[in-house]
Protein backbone atom coordinates (compact mmCIF):
# COMPACT_ATOMS: atom_id res chain seq x y z
CA UNK A 1 0.00 0.00 0.00
CA UNK A 2 0.94 3.71 -0.89
CA UNK A 3 2.00 5.36 1.94
CA UNK A 4 0.95 9.12 2.92
CA UNK A 5 2.54 12.20 1.58
CA UNK A 6 5.08 13.36 4.17
CA UNK A 7 5.94 17.03 2.89
CA UNK A 8 8.51 17.71 5.67
CA UNK A 9 11.08 14.73 4.40
CA UNK A 10 12.11 18.02 1.83
CA UNK A 11 13.33 19.85 4.69
CA UNK A 12 16.26 16.73 5.24
CA UNK A 13 19.21 17.27 3.82
CA UNK A 14 20.32 15.01 0.57
CA UNK A 15 21.85 12.35 1.94
CA UNK A 16 19.42 11.86 4.77
CA UNK A 17 16.52 12.15 2.34
CA UNK A 18 17.96 9.62 0.20
CA UNK A 19 18.50 7.00 2.63
CA UNK A 20 14.92 7.45 3.84
CA UNK A 21 13.91 6.23 0.13
CA UNK A 22 16.20 3.86 -0.21
CA UNK A 23 15.05 2.43 3.55
CA UNK A 24 11.43 2.35 2.06
CA UNK A 25 11.97 0.76 -0.98
CA UNK A 26 10.91 -2.77 0.18
CA UNK A 27 11.51 -5.49 2.17
CA UNK A 28 15.49 -4.93 0.49
CA UNK A 29 15.84 -1.35 1.73
CA UNK A 30 18.44 -2.32 4.30
CA UNK A 31 20.86 -3.97 1.93
CA UNK A 32 20.22 -1.15 0.03
CA UNK A 33 20.62 1.13 2.36
CA UNK A 34 23.70 -0.33 3.77
CA UNK A 35 25.25 -0.07 0.00
CA UNK A 36 24.70 3.31 -0.56
CA UNK A 37 26.83 4.16 3.38
CA UNK A 38 29.22 2.09 1.26
CA UNK A 39 29.48 4.32 -1.52
CA UNK A 40 29.36 7.13 0.67
CA UNK A 41 32.48 5.98 2.87
CA UNK A 42 34.40 5.05 -0.32
CA UNK A 43 33.48 8.72 -1.63
CA UNK A 44 34.57 10.54 1.50
CA UNK A 45 37.31 8.40 3.19
CA UNK A 46 37.62 6.70 6.44
CA UNK A 47 35.66 8.02 9.63
CA UNK A 48 32.23 9.35 10.22
CA UNK A 49 31.30 10.74 7.08
CA UNK A 50 26.55 10.37 7.22
CA UNK A 51 25.16 13.21 9.29
CA UNK A 52 23.76 10.88 11.65
CA UNK A 53 23.55 13.66 14.38
CA UNK A 54 21.86 15.69 11.69
CA UNK A 55 19.59 12.64 10.56
CA UNK A 56 18.87 11.72 13.91
CA UNK A 57 17.41 15.41 15.09
CA UNK A 58 15.17 15.31 12.31
CA UNK A 59 13.74 12.76 12.83
CA UNK A 60 12.99 12.93 16.37
CA UNK A 61 11.34 16.24 16.04
CA UNK A 62 7.76 16.29 16.72
CA UNK A 63 5.34 16.82 13.89
CA UNK A 64 1.58 17.40 14.10
CA UNK A 65 -0.85 14.82 12.61
CA UNK A 66 -4.20 13.12 13.11
CA UNK A 67 -5.05 9.44 14.34
CA UNK A 68 -7.47 7.43 15.24
CA UNK A 69 -11.56 7.23 13.84
CA UNK A 70 -12.49 10.55 15.10
CA UNK A 71 -8.96 12.59 13.24
CA UNK A 72 -7.98 14.01 16.36
CA UNK A 73 -4.78 15.96 17.29
CA UNK A 74 -1.74 14.80 18.21
CA UNK A 75 2.02 15.31 17.98
CA UNK A 76 4.57 12.99 17.56
CA UNK A 77 8.41 12.33 16.30
CA UNK A 78 8.47 11.72 12.54
CA UNK A 79 10.17 8.94 13.09
CA UNK A 80 6.93 7.28 14.21
CA UNK A 81 5.15 8.63 11.16
CA UNK A 82 7.66 6.74 8.49
CA UNK A 83 5.91 3.90 6.95
CA UNK A 84 6.22 0.75 8.99
CA UNK A 85 8.44 -1.15 6.41
CA UNK A 86 10.85 2.13 6.42
CA UNK A 87 10.93 1.77 10.77
CA UNK A 88 11.91 -1.83 10.49
CA UNK A 89 14.88 -1.30 7.33
CA UNK A 90 15.97 1.69 9.83
CA UNK A 91 16.24 -0.14 12.92
CA UNK A 92 18.12 -2.98 11.06
CA UNK A 93 20.38 -1.15 9.28
CA UNK A 94 21.34 0.61 12.91
CA UNK A 95 21.49 -2.78 14.24
CA UNK A 96 24.48 -3.93 11.77
CA UNK A 97 26.19 -0.25 12.09
CA UNK A 98 25.96 0.60 15.55
CA UNK A 99 29.25 0.67 16.40
CA UNK A 100 29.48 3.66 14.13
CA UNK A 101 26.57 5.41 15.16
CA UNK A 102 27.19 8.13 17.73
CA UNK A 103 25.24 6.59 20.83
CA UNK A 104 23.62 9.81 21.90
CA UNK A 105 21.93 9.29 18.11
CA UNK A 106 20.68 6.03 19.17
CA UNK A 107 19.48 6.69 22.48
CA UNK A 108 17.05 9.72 20.95
CA UNK A 109 15.61 7.06 18.42
CA UNK A 110 14.94 4.67 21.18
CA UNK A 111 12.86 7.53 23.79
CA UNK A 112 11.49 7.91 20.27
CA UNK A 113 10.27 4.98 19.56
CA UNK A 114 8.91 4.33 23.88
CA UNK A 115 6.62 7.35 23.06
CA UNK A 116 3.99 5.65 21.21
CA UNK A 117 2.61 2.27 22.94
CA UNK A 118 1.51 0.96 19.80
CA UNK A 119 4.54 0.72 17.70
CA UNK A 120 5.18 -2.08 15.63
CA UNK A 121 5.81 -5.04 17.56
CA UNK A 122 9.01 -5.86 15.31
CA UNK A 123 10.52 -2.32 15.64
CA UNK A 124 10.16 -2.53 19.27
CA UNK A 125 12.31 -5.51 19.17
CA UNK A 126 14.79 -4.70 17.55
CA UNK A 127 15.14 -0.98 19.68
CA UNK A 128 15.47 -3.75 22.48
CA UNK A 129 18.13 -4.89 20.84
CA UNK A 130 19.67 -1.99 20.26
CA UNK A 131 19.38 -1.12 24.05
CA UNK A 132 21.35 -4.57 24.86
CA UNK A 133 24.39 -3.21 23.02
CA UNK A 134 27.37 -4.90 23.01
CA UNK A 135 25.63 -7.36 26.36
CA UNK A 136 23.21 -8.73 24.24
CA UNK A 137 25.83 -9.93 21.82
CA UNK A 138 27.33 -12.00 24.72
CA UNK A 139 24.64 -14.85 24.18
CA UNK A 140 25.75 -14.99 20.19
CA UNK A 141 29.14 -15.00 19.77
CA UNK A 142 30.30 -14.22 16.18
CA UNK A 143 32.07 -17.01 14.13
CA UNK A 144 35.63 -17.85 14.84
CA UNK A 145 37.67 -16.78 12.18
CA UNK A 146 38.41 -19.20 9.28
CA UNK A 147 42.10 -21.03 9.96
CA UNK A 148 44.59 -20.55 7.36
CA UNK A 149 44.59 -23.90 6.41
CA UNK A 150 40.78 -23.47 5.52
CA UNK A 151 41.67 -20.16 4.10
CA UNK A 152 44.21 -21.88 1.47
CA UNK A 153 41.94 -24.45 0.86
CA UNK A 154 39.35 -21.54 -0.23
CA UNK A 155 41.38 -20.04 -2.51
CA UNK A 156 42.64 -23.07 -4.22
CA UNK A 157 39.15 -23.52 -5.09
CA UNK A 158 38.21 -20.16 -6.24
CA UNK A 159 41.02 -19.98 -8.43
CA UNK A 160 39.55 -23.55 -10.27
CA UNK A 161 36.70 -21.77 -10.70
CA UNK A 162 37.82 -18.44 -12.07
CA UNK A 163 40.63 -19.76 -14.36
CA UNK A 164 40.35 -17.32 -17.54
CA UNK A 165 37.10 -15.81 -15.88
CA UNK A 166 37.67 -12.39 -14.88
CA UNK A 167 33.96 -11.42 -14.41
CA UNK A 168 33.93 -14.83 -12.29
CA UNK A 169 36.87 -13.50 -10.13
CA UNK A 170 35.40 -10.26 -9.40
CA UNK A 171 32.15 -11.66 -7.79
CA UNK A 172 34.66 -14.36 -5.39
CA UNK A 173 37.02 -11.32 -4.60
CA UNK A 174 36.50 -12.29 -1.15
CA UNK A 175 38.52 -14.97 -1.19
CA UNK A 176 41.28 -13.36 -2.80
CA UNK A 177 41.62 -10.55 -0.06
CA UNK A 178 42.47 -10.56 3.54
CA UNK A 179 39.79 -11.13 5.90
CA UNK A 180 39.46 -9.51 9.08
CA UNK A 181 41.39 -11.01 11.81
CA UNK A 182 39.19 -10.81 14.55
CA UNK A 183 35.34 -10.74 15.19
CA UNK A 184 35.57 -6.40 16.42
CA UNK A 185 36.36 -6.07 13.41
CA UNK A 186 33.85 -6.48 11.34
CA UNK A 187 31.22 -3.63 12.70
CA UNK A 188 33.92 -0.85 11.37
CA UNK A 189 34.11 -3.01 8.36
CA UNK A 190 30.76 -2.99 7.38
CA UNK A 191 31.31 0.40 5.93
CA UNK A 192 34.46 0.44 3.79
CA UNK A 193 34.25 0.66 0.70
CA UNK A 194 35.11 -1.32 -1.69
CA UNK A 195 35.57 -1.53 -5.63
CA UNK A 196 32.39 -3.88 -6.28
CA UNK A 197 31.54 -6.12 -3.79
CA UNK A 198 31.70 -5.08 0.64
CA UNK A 199 32.69 -6.98 3.25
CA UNK A 200 29.65 -7.24 4.48
CA UNK A 201 28.22 -8.62 1.56
CA UNK A 202 31.26 -10.69 1.16
CA UNK A 203 30.71 -12.69 4.45
CA UNK A 204 27.05 -12.88 3.55
CA UNK A 205 28.17 -14.53 0.41
CA UNK A 206 30.31 -16.92 2.45
CA UNK A 207 27.20 -18.09 4.43
CA UNK A 208 25.92 -18.15 1.26
CA UNK A 209 27.89 -20.73 -0.57
CA UNK A 210 28.05 -22.38 2.81
CA UNK A 211 23.97 -23.27 3.16
CA UNK A 212 23.13 -22.71 -0.96
CA UNK A 213 20.68 -19.99 0.34
CA UNK A 214 20.40 -16.43 0.49
CA UNK A 215 19.04 -14.38 3.65
CA UNK A 216 18.36 -10.63 3.54
CA UNK A 217 20.27 -8.69 6.09
CA UNK A 218 17.01 -7.50 7.32
CA UNK A 219 15.37 -10.40 7.10
CA UNK A 220 18.04 -11.95 9.44
CA UNK A 221 17.57 -9.34 12.08
CA UNK A 222 13.91 -9.46 12.30
CA UNK A 223 11.99 -12.06 9.86
CA UNK A 224 10.01 -15.02 11.89
CA UNK A 225 11.54 -18.30 11.00
CA UNK A 226 10.60 -20.21 7.79
CA UNK A 227 9.79 -17.19 5.90
CA UNK A 228 12.46 -17.28 3.53
CA UNK A 229 12.78 -20.83 1.26
CA UNK A 230 16.37 -21.07 -0.32
CA UNK A 231 16.56 -20.96 -3.84
CA UNK A 232 19.19 -23.31 -5.59
CA UNK A 233 22.32 -21.88 -6.03
CA UNK A 234 23.57 -23.29 -9.21
CA UNK A 235 25.57 -20.93 -10.86
CA UNK A 236 28.79 -18.60 -9.12
CA UNK A 237 29.33 -16.62 -11.90
CA UNK A 238 27.25 -14.40 -14.17
CA UNK A 239 27.30 -14.17 -17.93
CA UNK A 240 30.51 -11.96 -19.14
CA UNK A 241 28.98 -9.31 -21.96
CA UNK A 242 30.43 -9.83 -24.96
CA UNK A 243 31.80 -6.95 -26.85
CA UNK A 244 28.68 -6.54 -29.31
CA UNK A 245 26.88 -5.91 -26.04
CA UNK A 246 28.67 -2.47 -26.28
CA UNK A 247 26.15 -1.17 -28.82
CA UNK A 248 23.04 -2.58 -26.73
CA UNK A 249 21.88 1.28 -26.22
CA UNK A 250 21.39 1.17 -29.74
CA UNK A 251 19.30 -1.73 -29.93
CA UNK A 252 16.94 -3.79 -28.62
CA UNK A 253 18.51 -6.88 -26.52
CA UNK A 254 15.18 -8.98 -27.51
CA UNK A 255 16.64 -8.36 -31.33
CA UNK A 256 20.43 -9.40 -29.97
CA UNK A 257 18.75 -12.94 -28.43
CA UNK A 258 16.71 -13.77 -31.62
CA UNK A 259 19.42 -13.74 -33.54
CA UNK A 260 21.45 -15.70 -31.09
CA UNK A 261 22.02 -18.85 -31.93
CA UNK A 262 21.10 -22.10 -29.69
CA UNK A 263 22.69 -25.76 -29.73
CA UNK A 264 21.71 -28.99 -30.68
CA UNK A 265 21.70 -32.66 -29.02
CA UNK A 266 24.97 -32.78 -30.87
CA UNK A 267 26.34 -29.86 -29.81
CA UNK A 268 26.83 -28.06 -33.33
CA UNK A 269 24.91 -24.14 -33.40
CA UNK A 270 21.72 -23.68 -35.39
CA UNK A 271 19.65 -21.20 -36.59
CA UNK A 272 16.37 -21.24 -34.28
CA UNK A 273 13.22 -20.17 -36.38
CA UNK A 274 11.08 -17.43 -35.25
CA UNK A 275 7.87 -19.58 -35.01
CA UNK A 276 10.49 -21.76 -32.41
CA UNK A 277 10.78 -19.22 -30.44
CA UNK A 278 7.64 -17.43 -30.61
CA UNK A 279 6.32 -21.14 -29.64
CA UNK A 280 9.10 -21.72 -26.99
CA UNK A 281 8.04 -18.45 -25.33
CA UNK A 282 4.25 -18.98 -25.37
CA UNK A 283 5.10 -22.39 -23.75
CA UNK A 284 7.42 -20.16 -20.77
CA UNK A 285 4.70 -17.58 -20.35
CA UNK A 286 1.68 -19.77 -19.74
CA UNK A 287 4.05 -22.21 -17.10
CA UNK A 288 4.98 -18.99 -15.04
CA UNK A 289 3.13 -15.64 -16.31
CA UNK A 290 0.26 -16.10 -14.37
CA UNK A 291 1.71 -16.76 -11.20
CA UNK A 292 4.01 -14.37 -11.06
CA UNK A 293 1.45 -11.59 -12.07
CA UNK A 294 -0.86 -12.52 -9.55
CA UNK A 295 2.07 -12.46 -6.75
CA UNK A 296 3.04 -9.35 -8.26
CA UNK A 297 -0.29 -7.44 -7.76
CA UNK A 298 -1.38 -8.73 -4.81
CA UNK A 299 -1.52 -6.75 -1.73
CA UNK A 300 1.29 -5.65 0.46
CA UNK A 301 1.88 -8.30 3.23
CA UNK A 302 4.15 -9.86 5.64
CA UNK A 303 4.61 -12.32 2.64
CA UNK A 304 6.39 -9.64 0.88
CA UNK A 305 9.26 -10.15 3.01
CA UNK A 306 10.34 -13.52 1.63
CA UNK A 307 11.59 -14.29 -1.96
CA UNK A 308 8.46 -15.83 -3.91
CA UNK A 309 10.17 -18.83 -5.17
CA UNK A 310 8.81 -18.88 -8.88
CA UNK A 311 11.11 -15.75 -9.27
CA UNK A 312 14.20 -18.30 -9.52
CA UNK A 313 12.60 -18.61 -13.08
CA UNK A 314 14.57 -15.65 -14.10
CA UNK A 315 17.80 -17.44 -13.48
CA UNK A 316 16.37 -20.23 -16.36
CA UNK A 317 14.67 -18.70 -19.25
CA UNK A 318 16.21 -17.12 -22.35
CA UNK A 319 16.35 -13.58 -23.30
CA UNK A 320 13.27 -13.98 -25.38
CA UNK A 321 11.51 -15.72 -22.52
CA UNK A 322 12.29 -12.75 -20.53
CA UNK A 323 11.50 -10.35 -22.86
CA UNK A 324 7.85 -12.34 -23.04
CA UNK A 325 7.66 -12.66 -19.25
CA UNK A 326 7.98 -8.51 -18.91
CA UNK A 327 5.74 -7.56 -21.60
CA UNK A 328 2.97 -10.16 -19.61
CA UNK A 329 3.48 -8.22 -16.75
CA UNK A 330 3.49 -5.08 -17.84
CA UNK A 331 6.59 -4.06 -16.38
CA UNK A 332 7.47 -0.72 -18.78
CA UNK A 333 3.90 0.74 -17.57
CA UNK A 334 2.61 -0.91 -14.31
CA UNK A 335 2.03 1.47 -10.95
CA UNK A 336 5.78 2.32 -9.37
CA UNK A 337 4.86 1.07 -5.94
CA UNK A 338 4.80 -2.54 -7.94
CA UNK A 339 7.87 -1.55 -9.40
CA UNK A 340 9.62 -0.95 -6.41
CA UNK A 341 8.16 -4.35 -5.06
CA UNK A 342 9.60 -6.36 -8.41
CA UNK A 343 13.00 -4.34 -7.45
CA UNK A 344 13.51 -5.56 -4.23
CA UNK A 345 12.92 -9.30 -5.32
CA UNK A 346 15.50 -8.60 -7.77
CA UNK A 347 18.07 -7.13 -5.57
CA UNK A 348 17.21 -10.02 -2.98
CA UNK A 349 17.32 -12.78 -5.88
CA UNK A 350 20.51 -15.50 -5.43
CA UNK A 351 22.14 -16.37 -7.90
CA UNK A 352 22.37 -12.65 -9.31
CA UNK A 353 21.08 -12.23 -12.90
CA UNK A 354 23.05 -12.81 -15.85
CA UNK A 355 24.33 -9.32 -17.80
CA UNK A 356 21.76 -9.89 -20.28
CA UNK A 357 18.71 -10.65 -18.27
CA UNK A 358 19.97 -7.46 -16.22
CA UNK A 359 20.25 -5.47 -19.67
CA UNK A 360 16.87 -6.93 -20.42
CA UNK A 361 14.99 -5.99 -17.39
CA UNK A 362 17.04 -2.05 -17.11
CA UNK A 363 14.93 -2.00 -20.74
CA UNK A 364 11.85 -2.80 -19.60
CA UNK A 365 11.40 -1.40 -16.03
CA UNK A 366 12.90 2.00 -16.69
CA UNK A 367 13.97 2.99 -20.17
CA UNK A 368 10.63 4.21 -20.91
CA UNK A 369 9.42 6.07 -18.35
CA UNK A 370 13.08 7.86 -17.65
CA UNK A 371 12.75 9.08 -21.20
CA UNK A 372 8.84 9.96 -20.53
CA UNK A 373 9.87 12.38 -17.55
CA UNK A 374 8.67 16.01 -17.45
CA UNK A 375 8.65 16.19 -13.74
CA UNK A 376 10.82 15.10 -10.98
CA UNK A 377 10.50 11.60 -10.39
CA UNK A 378 8.48 10.16 -7.75
CA UNK A 379 9.70 9.15 -4.54
CA UNK A 380 8.81 5.23 -6.07
CA UNK A 381 10.83 5.52 -9.32
CA UNK A 382 13.48 6.83 -7.21
CA UNK A 383 13.37 4.14 -4.59
CA UNK A 384 13.50 1.49 -7.46
CA UNK A 385 16.26 3.15 -9.72
CA UNK A 386 18.03 3.15 -6.41
CA UNK A 387 17.94 -0.50 -5.77
CA UNK A 388 18.19 -1.70 -9.05
CA UNK A 389 21.52 0.11 -9.77
CA UNK A 390 22.96 -0.92 -6.43
CA UNK A 391 22.75 -4.40 -7.34
CA UNK A 392 23.09 -3.74 -11.44
CA UNK A 393 24.93 -0.56 -12.09
CA UNK A 394 26.76 -2.00 -14.82
CA UNK A 395 23.89 -3.08 -16.87
CA UNK A 396 21.69 -0.05 -15.96
CA UNK A 397 24.55 2.85 -17.08
CA UNK A 398 24.62 0.72 -20.37
CA UNK A 399 20.77 1.01 -21.61
CA UNK A 400 19.52 3.83 -19.68
CA UNK A 401 22.02 6.13 -19.25
CA UNK A 402 23.49 5.92 -22.83
CA UNK A 403 19.62 6.21 -23.71
CA UNK A 404 19.78 9.57 -22.13
CA UNK A 405 22.96 11.22 -23.38
CA UNK A 406 21.69 10.32 -26.87
CA UNK A 407 18.28 11.36 -26.29
CA UNK A 408 17.78 14.80 -28.64
CA UNK A 409 16.20 17.77 -26.67
CA UNK A 410 16.83 19.09 -23.30
CA UNK A 411 15.91 16.39 -21.09
CA UNK A 412 16.61 18.33 -18.08
CA UNK A 413 14.35 15.91 -16.12
CA UNK A 414 16.55 13.25 -16.85
CA UNK A 415 19.99 14.88 -17.13
CA UNK A 416 19.07 15.67 -13.30
CA UNK A 417 18.27 11.81 -12.63
CA UNK A 418 21.41 11.15 -13.85
CA UNK A 419 23.58 13.73 -12.04
CA UNK A 420 21.96 12.35 -9.02
CA UNK A 421 22.81 8.49 -9.51
CA UNK A 422 25.94 9.19 -10.03
CA UNK A 423 26.84 11.42 -7.11
CA UNK A 424 24.68 9.30 -4.62
CA UNK A 425 24.39 5.37 -6.10
CA UNK A 426 27.09 4.23 -8.58
CA UNK A 427 30.23 2.32 -8.20
CA UNK A 428 33.42 4.17 -9.01
CA UNK A 429 33.59 1.95 -12.38
CA UNK A 430 30.47 2.63 -13.21
CA UNK A 431 30.96 6.54 -12.64
CA UNK A 432 33.72 6.04 -14.97
CA UNK A 433 31.74 4.18 -17.80
CA UNK A 434 29.22 7.07 -17.25
CA UNK A 435 32.11 9.48 -17.98
CA UNK A 436 33.34 7.41 -20.91
CA UNK A 437 29.79 7.77 -22.62
CA UNK A 438 29.36 10.85 -22.57
CA UNK A 439 32.89 11.35 -24.35
CA UNK A 440 31.39 9.16 -26.47
CA UNK A 441 29.20 11.94 -27.31
CA UNK A 442 29.24 15.09 -29.41
CA UNK A 443 29.77 17.28 -25.75
CA UNK A 444 26.20 19.51 -25.35
CA UNK A 445 25.45 22.40 -22.61
CA UNK A 446 22.75 19.59 -21.80
CA UNK A 447 25.69 16.84 -20.41
CA UNK A 448 27.85 19.37 -19.13
CA UNK A 449 26.35 18.90 -15.39
CA UNK A 450 26.82 15.33 -15.93
CA UNK A 451 30.48 15.79 -16.30
CA UNK A 452 30.37 17.89 -12.95
CA UNK A 453 28.71 15.34 -11.55
CA UNK A 454 31.31 12.77 -12.67
CA UNK A 455 34.05 15.59 -11.34
CA UNK A 456 32.39 15.68 -8.30
CA UNK A 457 32.98 12.09 -7.09
CA UNK A 458 36.67 12.95 -7.25
CA UNK A 459 37.04 9.30 -8.26
CA UNK A 460 40.93 8.43 -9.80
CA UNK A 461 40.49 8.22 -13.72
CA UNK A 462 42.98 6.25 -16.01
CA UNK A 463 45.22 8.89 -18.09
CA UNK A 464 43.67 7.58 -21.23
CA UNK A 465 40.32 8.98 -19.94
CA UNK A 466 41.73 12.05 -18.44
CA UNK A 467 43.57 12.13 -21.87
CA UNK A 468 40.42 12.08 -23.75
CA UNK A 469 38.32 14.45 -21.04
CA UNK A 470 40.93 17.20 -21.85
CA UNK A 471 40.93 16.87 -25.38
CA UNK A 472 37.47 17.04 -25.32
CA UNK A 473 37.57 20.23 -23.60
CA UNK A 474 40.09 21.71 -25.76
CA UNK A 475 38.45 20.78 -28.76
CA UNK A 476 35.22 22.20 -27.98
CA UNK A 477 36.01 25.07 -26.30
CA UNK A 478 35.07 27.59 -29.16
CA UNK A 479 31.70 26.08 -28.83
CA UNK A 480 31.21 27.28 -25.10
CA UNK A 481 32.60 30.53 -25.59
CA UNK A 482 29.74 31.66 -23.72
CA UNK A 483 29.03 28.88 -21.15
CA UNK A 484 29.26 29.30 -17.36
CA UNK A 485 29.31 25.79 -17.07
CA UNK A 486 32.05 25.04 -19.63
CA UNK A 487 33.84 27.97 -17.82
CA UNK A 488 33.56 25.46 -14.29
CA UNK A 489 34.06 22.38 -15.98
CA UNK A 490 37.33 23.51 -16.91
CA UNK A 491 37.95 24.28 -13.22
CA UNK A 492 36.84 21.55 -11.89
CA UNK A 493 39.86 19.69 -13.89
CA UNK A 494 42.50 21.94 -12.71
CA UNK A 495 41.57 21.83 -8.72
CA UNK A 496 39.86 18.16 -8.43
CA UNK A 497 42.59 16.61 -10.49
CA UNK A 498 45.51 19.03 -10.15
CA UNK A 499 47.68 15.61 -9.86
CA UNK A 500 46.87 14.46 -12.88
CA UNK A 501 46.77 17.37 -15.41
CA UNK A 502 50.03 17.22 -17.21
CA UNK A 503 51.77 20.29 -19.00
CA UNK A 504 51.04 19.29 -22.18
CA UNK A 505 47.51 19.46 -20.73
CA UNK A 506 47.91 22.67 -19.50
CA UNK A 507 49.51 24.20 -22.82
CA UNK A 508 46.40 22.49 -24.65
CA UNK A 509 43.62 24.33 -22.38
CA UNK A 510 45.93 27.60 -22.99
CA UNK A 511 45.76 27.46 -26.41
CA UNK A 512 42.05 26.56 -26.20
CA UNK A 513 41.18 29.60 -24.27
CA UNK A 514 43.65 31.63 -26.26
CA UNK A 515 41.30 30.69 -29.32
CA UNK A 516 37.59 31.85 -27.38
CA UNK A 517 35.63 33.97 -25.52
CA UNK A 518 35.06 31.55 -22.86
CA UNK A 519 33.40 32.79 -19.47
CA UNK A 520 35.78 32.92 -16.90
CA UNK A 521 38.61 32.62 -19.51
CA UNK A 522 40.99 35.74 -17.88
CA UNK A 523 40.75 33.76 -14.44
CA UNK A 524 41.14 29.94 -15.75
CA UNK A 525 43.94 31.53 -17.75
CA UNK A 526 45.62 32.88 -14.59
CA UNK A 527 44.90 29.09 -12.72
CA UNK A 528 46.89 27.50 -15.53
CA UNK A 529 49.88 29.92 -15.07
CA UNK A 530 49.81 29.49 -11.30
CA UNK A 531 49.84 25.50 -11.96
CA UNK A 532 52.52 25.98 -14.46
Amino acid sequence: MESPCLPWLQSFDKPCRLLLHTLASGSSGTLAALRMLQRVQAHEGPGQVFPWQDFTAALCAEEPTLEGPEGSLAVKPRLLLLPVVCQRNLFSLLHVVQAVVPEGCLSQLLQAVEQDSRVDPWVRTLGDLLRQGPRGEERFPPPAPLSSTCQQQLRCLCQKITQNKPEGRRKLNWCFSKQPGAAGDVADSMLQGGKRKKVSEESLELDEEREGKQLLLEEVVFDPPGTQEGGDVARVEEEVPEETLGNRSAQSPAGAALESSQQDAAGEPRKVSQAELAAEVQSFLQVHGPRLKMLLQKESSHSELSIPPELHVLNNCSPGQLEGLCSFLQLSTCPEHLLVRFCSWLLALTPDLSYTSAVILAEQLFLRRVLSLTQPPSRHLTAALASFCSKYSQPFCRVLVAAVLREPGEGAEQTKLVCELVEECLEPDCVRLVLSQVLEVPLSEKLLPVVQAVLGRQEALPPELFDLLVLTLCRQAPAFATSLSYAKLVTAVLTMYQSQVTPAHRSRLAAALDRSNAALKKSLQAMLEGAR
